[in-house]
């Protein structure tokens, strides 16, 4: 015994607006946001745009919302630099970088670290594989939020 008889396999309205037929649901994002009382702007939802990112060689980490990995193919250290994020457009994307090899990997950013000046301006890992740096974007600059096996100077 269900909830409605087995007979019935016509469209059902719940909520005004979603319907459900069988296991698929649809609606609009109109008639989701009037369901659960959010909107959101084309750019908030951006920010759950994740990326990845694989740096082999010395150059720029491009990825501003998800992973850099750090594995160079061949024997030596990756110099990596990064941008700062754009102000109100990419406030609070994360980024993490991930160490993917044996090697003492660097990565620059110009300003440094939540605009720490020259002293706050390098990360170097330990050379472990596993050290990260995860950082939060806002205002124009990046922000640590967290590292493991990383020095700041």
């Amino acid at each position: 015994m269900g909830f409605f008889p087995k007979k019935v396999k016509a469209l059902y309205d719940f909520v005004g607006g979603i319907k459900v037929s069988g296991t698929a649901v649809s609606s609009s994002a109109a008639e989701l946001n009037i369901v659960d009382g959010v909107t959101a702007t084309a750019a908030e939802l951006n920010r759950n745009d994740f990326e990845y990112q694989l740096l082999e060689a010395d150059g720029a980490i491009t990825v501003k919302n998800g992973v850099c990995v750090i594995a160079k193919t061949v024997a030596g250290v990756v110099a990596a630099t990064l941008a700062n994020p754009t102000a109100t457009t990419d406030d609070y994307k994360r980024l993490t970088i991930v160490s993917g090899q044996t090697q003492a990997n660097t990565v620059t950013l110009t300003g440094g670290f939540g605009n720490g000046g020259n002293g706050e301006d390098v990360c170097t890992f330990s050379g472990v594989v596993g050290d990260s740096l995860s950082l939060i974007a806002y205002g124009g600059y990046w922000y640590i939020t967290g590292s493991h096996q990383a020095t700041i100077a």
